[in-house]
């Protein structure tokens, strides 16, 4: 037997066993289906067609239920082999019960029976996508690997629900669409071709004929006078693979317990005996299994390369998966501290990467800097406060009964106390807007694909986003204390070169001071003598204010790096790492207690994975 379909016999049962088949993953979700990916022969026709007698012929056993209606209710993936021993003894082996061999056909037609009926029952369906495999090893059999499917039918019979019909084609369509698959279209010579369900849905699927091949069945049943020479040599409906006409047995044959060998020389006596084909070389059921398995031979051999390329890059995303979700659950303490201390640090190092990387972090802490703050501050009402009224009425309340004689010292004192308090809002603000930023920022870390293994320990995530959010109350809370602090600083106290300064209209390097509208400090203004020299002390004092915002803008960014943003790049989960380093086993297990969701797809995962490597394994041995 060919090395290669026996090695794709092993891994298509591999797969079979682990829920893979040809339909998708009955047991894995959205995961890659190997079974897709294997080549094979699907048998389809319409119900009566003759498609299991078709495959008797082939195994020359019988073994298959027989009966009215739906007989064959869930595919069968029969995989034959040829024994190396051409004295051993047939047997079959199924899927669901590997390493049991069955020596009596009979009781393989029981099984068969019987596992459809539990299968069915408890799905609750009458049919079933989900194949049966088969092994049957013989030193008769050619190698071949061939599906039976339930037959198409086109209306529903007492006691089926209405939706039978199309459940059936539906999942005949399901296993003749993809590439890989040689269809093996069935149809009774003595029907019209035309109305082939068979055809009908091998057109679909295969409209350039490249994987069709047709059988013809009751080829001896036709009516008299009439006969299938021109579809069986190919001048009316053509495929491009050609047609092979079989005769099968007839219910007399099988009441009389005919056996195979004297069927297969029946049925080249009935070819043989007609003059329209006697000299063809495409009839009887001994060149339609060594024509299949030569086509799915070389088919196979085609797509062994796609086969383990699929393999190789299943097996790298899975694992790569796997490695997102955290790895296999670690046991023990010191394996526990490692997994939390380990998830901790990279949520530090995503945390700190953030900040740094600039979009979605850093560039938004940035525009509070540069956008935000400033706006803030020039929004403030100095200018209702600078009014001609309020200032006069400050400097008179300043002075008491002791009017200023040259400058109003205590006036300028209180009227930049007050200016000057206005910053507390808009600093206090941006120190709010950053820890916002800040706590956003772990939250999307939290939730991002880079800390995926958070998904894996719920508990962890929310004790690493509270200890997260705790260190960052403390560093805000530090940082408006400083804030605070250089606002007051501005206000408390002024020195003297300052106040000169103020007098003078300039700076001591000589620049001109410009008031918070833009104007010169030394500009002369208009009015009463009485009105010009309160608009001068609201120049001088709005161009003070204005150096001191300047001033500001610069040095509160600085303030919440040097007091929140740094510290929290550094020391974020400084605590829980320390509380977790003497922490007991019983509290770590607490801890790392995993979500049900990702338990669960860790398992379908390794499963998986481990059923392809098996597949790899198997296919790794074979010499193209």
């Amino acid at each position: 037997m060919d090395s290669v379909l026996k090695a794709v016999n092993r891994v298509s049962q591999i797969a079979a066993l682990a829920g893979d088949t040809q339909v998708g993953n009955e047991k894995g979700g959205a995961l890659p289906s190997l079974a897709r990916q294997l080549p094979k022969i699907v048998v389809v026709g319409g119900q009566s067609s003759g498609k299991s007698s078709v495959l008797e012929a082939v195994v020359g056993r019988d073994f298959l239920p027989r009966g009215t209606g739906i007989v064959t209710r869930r595919p069968l993936e029969l995989q034959l082999e040829t024994a190396t021993d051409k004295d051993a003894q047939e047997y079959g082996e199924f899927g669901h019960l590997p390493g049991q061999k069955f020596y009596d056909f009979e009781e393989i037609r029981k099984e068969i029976e019987e596992e459809t009926r539990r299968h069915t029952q408890k799905r609750g369906t009458i049919v079933s996508p989900v194949p049966m495999t088969l092994r049957i090893v013989s030193p008769h059999l050619p190698a071949l690997s061939m599906v039976d499917m339930p037959g198409i039918t086109k209306v529903a019979i007492d006691g089926q629900p209405k939706s039978i019909v199309q459940e059936l084609e539906s999942m005949a369509r399901d296993y003749v669409k993809h590439e890989n698959v040689i269809i093996l279209a069935v149809t009774p010579a003595n029907a019209d071709l035309a109305t082939s369900d068979a055809l009908r849905l091998a057109r679909e699927v295969d409209p350039t004929g490249e994987r069709t091949i047709g059988v013809l069945t009751k080829i001896d049943i036709m009516d008299p006078g009439t006969n299938c020479a021109d579809v069986l040599n190919g001048n009316s409906y053509v495929l491009r693979n050609g047609w092979i006409g079989v005769v099968n047995r007839g219910q007399r044959d099988i009441d009389s317990k005919m056996d195979m060998n004297r069927a297969r020389a029946k049925e080249m006596e009935f070819f043989k005996g007609k003059d329209e084909y006697r000299s063809m070389e495409n009839v009887g059921t001994d060149y339609l299994s060594c024509d299949l398995s030569e086509k799915l031979i070389a088919s196979v051999r085609r797509q062994l390369p796609n086969i383990s390329g699929f393999l190789n890059k299943s097996i790298m995303d899975l694992n790569k998966e796997l490695e997102g979700l955290g790895g296999p659950a670690a046991t023990g303490r010191g394996e526990m501290v490692h997994a939390v201390l380990t998830i901790a640090r990279k949520f530090e190092t995503a945390f700190a990467k953030l900040i740094d990387g600039g979009k979605g972090g850093g560039e938004l802490v940035l525009t509070v800097f540069e956008k935000r703050l400033p706006d803030a501050v020039e929004k403030q009402p100095f200018k209702k406060m600078l009014d001609v009224n309020h200032v006069k009425r400050v400097i008179e309340e300043a002075d008491g009964i002791q009017p200023h004689l040259v400058a109003p010292e205590a006036g300028y004192r209180r009227l930049l106390e007050e200016a000057l308090g206005y910053l507390k809002e808009p600093t206090e603000k941006s120190v709010e807007e950053v820890f916002v930023l800040l706590r956003r920022m772990v939250d999307n870390i939290a939730n991002s694909d880079e800390l995926n293994a958070l998904r894996r320990y719920p508990e962890l995530k929310r004790q690493i986003v509270t200890s997260a959010y705790t260190a960052l109350d403390a560093f805000r809370e530090e940082t408006r204390k400083m804030v605070n602090i250089m606002v007051e600083m501005e206000r408390n106290y002024i020195t003297a070169e300052y106040f000169r300064t103020i007098q003078m209209g300039r700076m001591p390097d000589g620049k001109v001071m410009y008031t918070l509208d833009g104007r010169p400090v030394t500009e002369e203004p208009e009015g009463s003598p009485e009105e010009r020299h309160y608009k001068r002390i609201i120049n001088q004092v709005s161009g003070y204010v204005r150096e001191i915002c300047t001033q500001m803008i610069q040095s509160v960014p600085k303030a919440i790096v040097h007091c929140m943003v740094i510290p929290s790049k550094e020391h974020l989960l400084e605590k829980l790492q320390a509380t977790v380093a003497g922490q007991q086993e019983v509290q770590l297990k607490r801890m790392l207690g995993e979500d049900d969701a990702v338990a669960k797809r860790r398992q379908t995962l390794t499963a998986k994975l481990d059923m392809l490597k098996q597949a790899q394994h198997e296919l790794s041995t074979v010499d193209v």
